[in-house]
């Protein structure tokens, strides 16, 4: 990403543009300090992180296809008695021809104007964003920018043209032209090609969900509608649903989550972003509650790992309603936002477990104690009967709080990353020929830390402990991280960080262990105070530990040792969010404001 501010005539005046070149593309914004309202440099890292998974959500999809195209075949051929394979028999041979598929090479094989991804950018802002995943992602046959700005879409159509892109656009002789029919009056498809477009990204998604199914018309009623000026619809004309849908807000994306989750395809990409964490950090809880109907704990140490649960908790809950189940791809924290990429499938029977992943944190109000409770279970003689959650009887010991609990949630509770995913993520950025081509990836060492730390990550083990305030609280000195995490391993637990925490406990050991831990800890550095009686520092002091700790190096170490920075500083001074524009409408000799622009 490099930013020049371009040159004038008349050398003593300062230059009123900046041209910005990011990946494969360039852009003019106004000089000086209104480049800011225009373009921030810290969401480079989004945009480069969003290339590279919808490239990877683009060779799913291609491999779904195939496979169905697979499975079509030999099901013809059993019905044309060319082969008698069962329906296992089946399903093993295209397990096999999986085995055989390079997703990059079907890819690119593929006619992107026939097969390729149809991408909706809804609030696109100056189009930046969008622009990159046209000339940087593979196979894409339709990217969608929409704002509701029209100065946005000026700017935007601007932007086409110094990057020579007009050829690109999608119905160049009439861009508000409908979408194409393939001369089936209910099937459309849309045009290959960039396609600019003022208007509300609620309704482009509406517009696409999947049509109502009426229920069967009674005779009764046949024969009255033949007999009267009313006529009936079979069928709903909406246009098709998105491959990719990305939502990258001002603020929250809470109030497109109902349209998104039914304007995305089967096993659809959904690429999500929030920069509300006054709200979904704690600062403002009632504020939360009414955007995500869930609700965190202020001033709890994971506040960073809830803001993204109760997001995925919101997406997973909008997508039940409509029978469908939502897949985190991979859930981040990265400078004042959470990013979420989340696949949405058709799938009414994983609706039913959704209470198995749905839950709540109770949090002591005196320690850093916590636990989490799912809201259903698996319960009856055959563990096939769905109940309400409970909390053990441990765990409400575990507590020691003789006053109250905070209760926070409700929250997605199950993995936050498709590990599988992350490892082929991880794979691209280490080779130079990969695709997306990794020349055009600015942020590559930044993403390679992110996701080594996204992968290491336990799915199993929602929240997290922060070391310094478990013994800050327990009134002990400070304990190394490395021996923490040491003496869980020993005990026969895992545990790992957290990527956006550096001193986050994330574990599978329960709390009474990791309270002997911190008993053992005070053993060998006894603290020089004694603590308030009955308080949770009394509790950790004054007992025994009832296993045995062992603070030295496991045999095997801490877990797969990388050279990548995880945590890296901000590559400049005040490195966060920049003052929304002002959407207003100039005149066309003027420079134009652009709405949404913190995605830019």
């Amino acid at each position: 990403m490099t930013i020049m501010p371009d040159s004038t005539k008349d050398d003593t005046k300062q230059p009123t543009t900046t041209t910005i070149t990011e990946g494969s593309i360039s852009m003019t914004f106004p000089a000086g300090d209104a480049t800011k309202v225009f373009y921030n440099p810290v969401q480079v890292q989004n945009r480069d992180l969003s290339i590279l998974m919808i490239t990877l959500a683009g060779e799913r999809r291609a491999l779904r296809i195939a496979l169905k195209e697979k499975e079509k075949q030999l099901k013809q051929e059993r019905r044309d008695k060319l082969n008698h394979d069962s329906e296992s028999s089946i399903k093993e041979q295209v397990e096999e021809y999986r085995k055989t598929i390079d997703p990059t090479a079907l890819v690119s094989s593929l006619d992107a104007s026939k097969h390729g991804l149809c991408i909706l950018d809804a609030l696109a802002a100056s189009g930046l964003r969008s622009l990159r995943y046209w000339k940087e992602i593979p196979n894409v046959k339709h990217v969608a920018i929409n704002d509701i700005d029209p100065a946005a879409m000026d700017r935007a159509m601007e932007n086409v043209r110094q990057n020579n892109l007009q050829d690109s656009l999608a119905n160049a002789s009439a861009p508000d032209a409908p979408i194409q029919s393939n001369g089936n009056s209910s099937s459309y498809e849309r045009p290959h090609g960039i396609h600019i477009q003022t208007g509300d990204a609620l309704m482009e998604m509406y517009a696409s969900r999947k049509p109502p199914v009426p229920p069967p018309a009674s005779k009764e009623a046949t024969a009255s509608n033949k007999n009267s000026n009313t006529t009936t619809t079979s069928s709903y004309q909406l246009q098709p649903q998105w491959d990719v849908i990305d939502l990258d807000p001002y603020g929250s994306a809470a109030p497109f989550l109902d349209a998104a989750v039914q304007g995305i395809a089967n096993g659809g990409l959904l690429c999500i972003t929030c920069t509300d964490m006054a709200a979904l950090g704690g600062a403002h809880p009632e504020t939360c509650f009414g955007r995500y109907a869930s609700i965190p704990i202020q001033r709890a140490g994971y506040l960073q790992e809830v803001a993204i649960r109760i997001l995925l908790h919101a997406i997973a809950s909008s997508a039940s309603r409509y029978g469908r189940t939502m897949h985190p791809v991979l859930s981040v924290g990265m400078a004042f936002y959470v990013r979420v990429f989340v696949e949405i499938n058709e799938n009414k029977a994983g609706v039913s477990r959704l209470s198995l992943h749905t839950g709540n944190v109770f949090q002591s109000t005196h320690s850093p104690v916590f636990h989490v409770v799912a809201a259903g279970q698996l319960g009856g003689r055959n563990s096939n009967v769905y109940q309400a959650g409970r909390m053990s009887k441990d765990q409400i010991m575990d507590m020691n709080d003789k006053e109250s609990l905070k209760i926070g949630g409700p929250l997605w509770l199950g993995p936050m990353h498709d590990v599988q995913i992350v490892e082929e993520a991880l794979k691209r950025l280490e080779q130079a020929d990969s695709v997306p081509s990794m020349s055009l990836i600015a942020t590559k060492e930044r993403l390679r830390g992110l996701l080594e730390s996204c992968r290491e990550e336990l799915p199993d083990a929602p929240l997290y402990y922060k070391l310094s305030e478990l013994t800050k609280a327990a009134k002990l000195e400070a304990c190394p991280l490395s021996a923490m995490k040491a003496a869980i391993i020993n005990a026969g637990y895992t545990v790992s960080g957290y990527h956006k925490e550096p001193q986050a406990i994330k574990t599978t050991a329960p709390n009474h262990v990791i309270f002997d831990i911190l008993r053992a800890w005070a053993k060998l550095h006894p603290p020089k105070k004694q603590p308030e009686e009955g308080s949770f520092a009394a509790n950790i002091q004054s007992a025994e530990p009832s296993i045995k700790v062992d603070f030295t190096m496991p045999r095997g170490g801490l877990g797969p040792a990388r050279s990548v920075a995880r945590f890296p500083m901000n590559p400049q001074a005040h490195w966060g969010p920049k003052r929304a524009a002002t959407g207003n409408k100039r005149k066309a000799d003027e420079m134009k404001p652009v709405n949404n622009v913190d995605g830019e």
